[in-house]
């Protein structure tokens, strides 16, 4: 893929996505660009509608978004998971001793402990199946206290809602797939292995170099890795 400009200033979803590609190795792109992007998404913190104090989606996003993996996803949940997608991704550049990434920080660590004995922290489950994958891909690279073990929770409450196709009730499923993915435990290995004879199934559907094939293609490919 030849290399172009990675801000979109009309879309934080777009430019996240274009800086996991890149930070993939699917999208070539000098680092003068990639910086851009990144400074973009960090003056993005704590503006108007930024859910928890994270950082703003744009008027464009709030109108439904598409993630990596294709699913598409609009109302109070798109708040949401874009501002933990822009906190994972920015620490994944290495960000993380930025202060407004302190911050953002901060922020993350307030929103695990909402809800008293319901908490984030407590459940390992946020809000709905949607946003749950978003909660734990960022929960494991931001690493607060005890995150180990509110991530084995999170695991387990995708392992109680398996189904006998491979995939889980309310989870979406390449989504979940990518997560687990990213997660190197025993747990999220199981949970892949639980959805591994879908994923060879499935895995010959997605051998285009689109976007979605690609984020897709992550996700089976673990849960095919898995079985063996």
């Amino acid at each position: 893929m030849k290399a172009e400009r990675i801000l979109m200033t009309g879309s934080l979803a777009e430019t996240l996505w274009r800086l996991e590609e890149v930070r993939k190795g699917f999208r070539k792109s000098p680092d003068v660009h990639v910086k851009e992007a990144l400074d973009w998404v960090l003056s993005r913190q704590g503006l108007k509608g930024a859910y928890g104090n994270l950082f703003s989606a744009t008027e464009k996003d709030l109108k439904g978004v598409q993630l990596p993996t294709g699913e598409r996803i609009y109302s109070a949940a798109l708040r949401h998971i874009l501002g933990e997608e822009a906190l994972r991704t920015v620490i994944a550049w290495n960000l993380k001793a930025s202060p407004v990434v302190e911050k953002a920080v901060n922020s993350f660590n307030q929103l695990l402990v909402r809800g008293g004995d319901h908490c984030a922290k407590e459940s390992g489950f946020y809000c709905c199946h949607k946003c749950t994958p978003a909660f734990l891909r960022t929960l494991a690279v931001v690493k607060p206290d005890d995150w180990d073990k509110t991530l084995e929770k999170g695991i387990k409450n995708i392992k109680s809602k398996r189904l006998p196709n491979g995939r889980w009730h309310g989870f979406p499923f390449y989504y979940t797939l990518l997560t687990l993915s990213e997660i190197e435990t025993p747990l999220a290995r199981a949970e892949l292995k639980h959805a591994g004879k879908t994923a060879e199934k499935l895995l010959k559907q997605y051998q285009n170099n689109d976007r979605t094939s690609r984020f897709r293609r992550l996700g089976l490919e673990a849960a095919l890795n898995a079985l063996n």
